[in-house]
């Protein structure tokens, strides 16, 4: 548990990150992230649940720190990636942010999402899910240093990519 004056702080923090996204600013979008993060989307097995173990289950994403992070934005506004152009408008719904627990180093923080994308001609598409995260307390603000999002959906058909999950 926390205090209210910092789960909004962790809230602004998280709405933020979303507006940096959605106005696709990138590279600010990068600078949130310490050196050794992790951003994680994992797969959905057999049994209905969410994979637990990123290194040897099926992923949606599996990026292990910031270069991975940097490369994977890059091939974005280059137009390298196939997957992504053109590039999608985005909307992300951030909600019921929620303090798990607060350390003198890290906060750990959990929020509920839904993010719509669109472009022509694909049209649109809206995910669901929850984000987990582990915030990094640095110089008075937080860097992401673990950023887990389980989504509702099982099979994602149309746009996918760190920047509409």
């Amino acid at each position: 548990m926390t205090d209210s004056g910092s789960a909004a702080t962790v809230a602004e923090f998280l709405y933020r990150e979303a507006r940096l996204l959605d106005t696709r600013k990138f590279g600010a979008w990068l600078d949130l992230f310490c050196d050794d993060a992790v951003f994680w989307v994992p797969a959905v097995g057999m049994n209905g649940e969410h994979t637990t173990e990123p290194e040897t289950s099926l992923n949606f994403i599996y990026i292990v720190g910031r270069p991975g992070l940097e490369a994977r934005v890059f091939r974005v506004e280059s137009g390298g990636s196939l997957a992504s152009n053109p590039l999608p408008h985005t909307r992300h719904l951030v909600t019921n942010v929620l303090v798990e627990s607060d350390g003198p180093s890290e906060i750990h923080a959990v929020a509920n999402t839904q993010v719509a994308a669109f472009c022509e001609p694909r049209g649109q598409q809206i995910l669901n899910g929850s984000y987990e995260y582990v915030l990094r307390k640095e110089n008075g603000s937080f860097r992401i240093a673990r950023k887990k999002i389980l989504l509702l959906e099982y099979v994602i058909d149309g746009y996918f990519d760190f920047f509409t999950v």
